[in-house]
This record gives structure tokens, C-alpha cells and sequence, in this order.
């Protein structure tokens, strides 16, 4: 009988009013690779977290770490478990080294005389194992993304976790490191470390986990074993309305250009984008999205290379028609002190002047925008408004400002299954309305279905550039890539 590192039964948990896990079963083999895919909504993810790493009180059910009871409904025994958690937001302290980081900082450390050369020299063989280039004396300032999550596994791994949580991974760690970070997986898992792999993208769980388990409303809906989930409809009807735009859009001179642009860690970036037109820039080292945005903002400046917008040379100050749309926009470009007509406007008034001085041109944008985003929401404080119906906020709050050109960064950062699809519908009413799109993404999973054009930014080497005829070459797992590759050849 295989030994299980976590069983949940029949859990319930309230919070703030509302219900995020309800009747919550799960278990979790010693060794095992296990995928969570939330199909509508994520709060319940963050809830689970914190309550497999601190006991919080539960309304019903009860928790197993280890075969060993650590917290159920009669009596919930306030404590920290031993289970590790990975996710954007790292817990490395910067300032210090990878070694300090990992041993000293560790709980159960107890020596009162540091050796910093003997803990390197105890860390260097198991960093070796997973990157040549990753050094115990680092500083963690100096580290990529990628090196900053070997060094967080293997410091849970010598704090004593023998259960991990990975929450979107493909967030920060590009698709070409991914096949690495599987690699590390299976050696741990190999040791008997269980590993629960958090995330919104099917085709990213299913090449790495066991089994992957669908979770909505609250509960787990089903258990999938060695099944590959085919990709909905919606998926491929995008990518073929993508592949006819791209033909019409064919011949139209571009709107941006950008030509040897070098500038913060963005060095000689050539591309160009039409109006309509979609291009996705993947960051494959998660280094260059603020000095690029900070370019086109004027707080980077212009080291070499040339800008022009619309064929005359770009200058930044006060510029409406470059829009960015910044990651997690629920959230960043919320302002809750204002209404939500404010909220709408606040990039208008270049179209609007009189807009802040004329009530009856107020209630006309009221009166437009409403038949779009319906009447209930102008009424309502920020604050109080559903996920979906802030995203439609600012992305129609983009539509009115009517720029040229919109750079959208990691635009399903953090989104489930409905709410991806929501978003790519926004994003395709941002082409339908000629306005170029350039998306700024670390994983492919969802951007490349809107592209015309990729190009692939790394350090150190010379971007890459896939036209849309090229994408199924790509080296790349998507469920509509074979859409690219045309007919098997019979």
C-alpha cells in the first residue's frame, strides 16, 4: 500500500463570509507529482496554501500530513507545518547568499559560530546537480528566476518539507527552463519528496504530473490519470479568427516600429507592428519587461536605436498613444478612491477636454458605456466590483483612451480557465478596433493564440523571430499548435 504525504477529507473552510473550500477531498502519494487546476476562480487556492502551512480552523473535515492528524474540526491546534511553498513572490532575503539563505536562515539553525566557506562548501555539489552556474556564494540579487527557484527547493528540501506546493511556475520561469524545473521534479520525487503543481495552463500540468485534479466551486470536481485534457473549442475557434485577421491584415505598413532599440538590460530589439496586428516579445530569462515598458514611458533612457510611431520619431512625455496594460490590472490600474465613471475616464480627457467640468458630457460617456458594461456597476465602489467586471474596466477605460499602441503584460497572469477566455475576447476587441497589440509574456500557453508574430528575447544572444507560418516549429507544447502545422501529411 503506497504511503500518502497529504489526505484532506470532506474539509470546509469559511472565510470573510464566504466559503472557498467546501467539502475538499485530496490525497497526495509519497513521491508524487499531483496538479491542481482551479476552472473558476483562485481564491481557494490561496486559502488551501495557507491552510496546509498553518493550521487555520476548519468547519468540517479533517488534514493528514504524513499519515499523522495536524488538524481537524473538533479542535484545530494553531501551528506551521512543515510544507514548502514557491511561487512569484519570492522569500529569498536579498543581501545575503545563496548559502546564507538556505542554512542560516533555516529555523532549526542552531550553530552560534557561522562558517560561511564550510556551508558553501556542504551546498555547492547538490546546486551543481541542477545548474553549473549557480553558485553558493551568490548573492541572491545576482540570481535569474530560474536559479532563485532551485535555490528555494532545495532550501524547503533542508528545512525538512517533504510536501511542496508550486503555484504558477510558468509565471515567472519561461517554457525553455520548464523542461529543466520537470527535470529537478522527478529526481525529488525519485527521493521521496510529493510535489502539489498549482496552476491555470492543462497543457503545462499534464507533461509533468501523475494526476491532476479539477477544482471548482470550491471542491474537487475530478481526478484526471494519465489524461491529457483535450483543449475547448473556444481555443481553436481563436486561433482560426487569428489566422484569418492575419491574412487580411497583410501588407498594412506598421504603426510601430522599433529598431535596434537598446536601453536598461534591452539591448539592439528590432520589431515592428501593424495596426490590428498582435506581436508577443517572450522575456525567456523574466529580466526585460520594466526597462522595456520604462523605454517606451521615458523613465529608461535610450541607450542606441530609434523609435517611431506612426513614422515619425516617438517622444514619451505625455504620450496617449502608447497604453500599457500592467500585470494582475485588477488590481494595479484600480484606483478605489475614485467612482467608476472617474475610474473609466482618467485617460479621456486628451479626447474629452471638457470632460471634468461638464456634467451633461459625463452622462453621455455614462450613457454609451453602459449598454457595454451595463448599468449596476457606475453605481458601485470599486472596491466592490466582481474580477470580471474590473478587467472590463479597464480594458474599455484602454478602448476609449484609442491609442495606437497597447503593450499588455502577462495579460492571464493569475486568470482561470473562464476568465482566460473573457480576456482573450477583450484583448481580440482591442484588434478589431486597429489598435496594434504587443504582448509581453514568460510562457506561450495563452498569448501565442492571439499572435501574428513571436520574437524570443534571452540574454546574450540574438532574439529570435517566428512569423505566424513558422509558430509549429516552435519548440513548444500548445493544444493548438497542430492548427499551425497544417494537414499530416497522408
Amino acid at each position: 500500500m503506497r504511503e500518502e504525504a497529504l489526505r484532506m477529507t470532506h474539509v470546509t473552510c469559511r472565510e470573510q463570509g464566504s466559503t472557498p473550500l467546501r467539502d475538499f477531498n485530496l490525497n497526495i502519494f509519497t513521491g508524487e507529482i499531483m496538479g491542481l487546476i482551479p476552472l473558476n476562480g483562485g481564491h481557494g487556492m490561496t486559502v488551501l496554501i495557507d491552510l496546509l502551512r498553518q493550521n487555520l480552523p476548519l468547519q468540517r473535515g479533517n488534514i493528514y500530513y504524513r499519515e499523522e492528524l495536524i488538524n481537524t474540526w473538533r479542535a484545530a491546534a494553531p501551528r506551521y507545518n512543515r510544507i514548502g511553498v514557491i511561487q512569484s513572490n519570492s522569500c529569498l532575503v536579498e543581501g545575503l547568499t545563496v548559502a546564507d539563505n538556505i542554512f542560516v536562515l533555516r529555523p532549526a539553525f542552531k550553530s552560534w559560530l557561522i562558517r560561511p566557506r564550510l556551508l558553501r562548501q556542504q551546498l555547492q555539489p547538490v546546486l551543481d546537480k541542477f545548474d553549473p552556474n549557480l553558485s553558493a556564494g551568490a548573492y541572491v540579487e545576482d540570481l535569474t528566476h530560474f536559479q532563485r527557484f532551485v535555490v528555494e527547493l532545495v532550501k524547503a528540501v533542508v528545512a525538512g518539507c517533504r510536501l511542496i506546493i508550486l503555484r504558477e511556475v510558468s509565471t515567472f520561469i519561461s517554457d525553455l527552463e520548464l523542461s529543466r524545473l520537470h527535470d529537478i521534479l522527478r529526481y525529488y520525487a525519485g527521493e521521496g519528496l510529493s510535489f502539489l503543481y498549482l496552476g491555470y495552463h492543462y497543457e503545462e500540468l499534464t507533461q509533468i504530473c501523475d494526476r491532476t485534479a479539477l477544482f471548482s466551486n470550491g471542491r474537487i470536481v475530478k481526478i484526471l490519470e494519465h489524461e491529457r485534457i483535450g483543449a475547448p473549442a473556444s481555443f481553436d475557434n481563436i486561433v482560426r479568427r487569428q489566422l484569418e485577421r492575419h491574412h487580411d491584415r497583410a501588407g498594412l505598413p506598421p504603426v510601430l516600429e522599433v529598431e535596434e532599440l537598446s536601453g536598461g538590460a534591452i539591448d539592439k530589439l528590432t520589431f515592428s507592428v501593424a495596426p490590428g496586428e498582435c506581436v508577443v516579445l517572450q522575456d525567456l530569462q523574466n529580466r526585460i519587461f520594466r526597462d522595456l515598458v520604462g523605454l517606451f514611458m521615458g523613465d529608461v533612457p535610450i541607450r542606441a536605436g530609434a523609435i517611431r510611431l506612426g513614422g515619425v520619431p516617438y517622444r514619451p512625455e505625455q504620450n496617449r498613444q502608447i497604453a500599457v496594460i500592467g500585470e494582475r490590472p485588477d488590481r494595479s490600474m484600480i484606483f478605489p478612491q475614485l467612482s467608476y465613471l472617474d475610474n473609466l475616464g482618467i485617460t479621456l480627457d486628451h479626447r474629452l477636454p471638457e470632460l471634468w467640468f461638464s456634467r451633461r458630457v459625463q452622462w453621455g460617456l455614462r450613457q454609451e458605456c453602459e449598454r457595454k458594461l451595463g448599468t449596476e456597476v457606475f453605481d458601485l465602489p470599486p472596491g466592490k466590483l466582481l474580477t470580471q467586471q474590473k478587467y472590463d474596466l479597464v480594458y474599455q477605460r484602454i478602448l476609449l483612451q484609442n491609442p495606437k499602441v497597447v503593450f499588455c503584460i502577462q495579460p492571464f497572469q493569475g486568470a482561470d480557465m473562464e476568465m482566460r477566455i473573457h480576456i482573450w475576447k477583450l484583448l481580440e476587441q482591442i484588434q478589431e478596433k486597429g489598435i496594434a497589440l504587443v504582448i509581453l509574456a514568460i510562457n506561450l500557453a495563452d498569448s501565442l493564440s492571439l499572435a501574428s508574430r513571436l520574437i524570443r528575447i534571452r540574454q546574450d544572444a540574438p532574439p529570435e523571430t517566428y512569423e505566424q507560418s513558422e509558430f509549429g516549429r516552435i519548440p513548444f507544447s500548445a493544444p493548438w499548435l497542430d492548427l499551425y502545422r497544417g494537414p499530416s501529411p497522408s
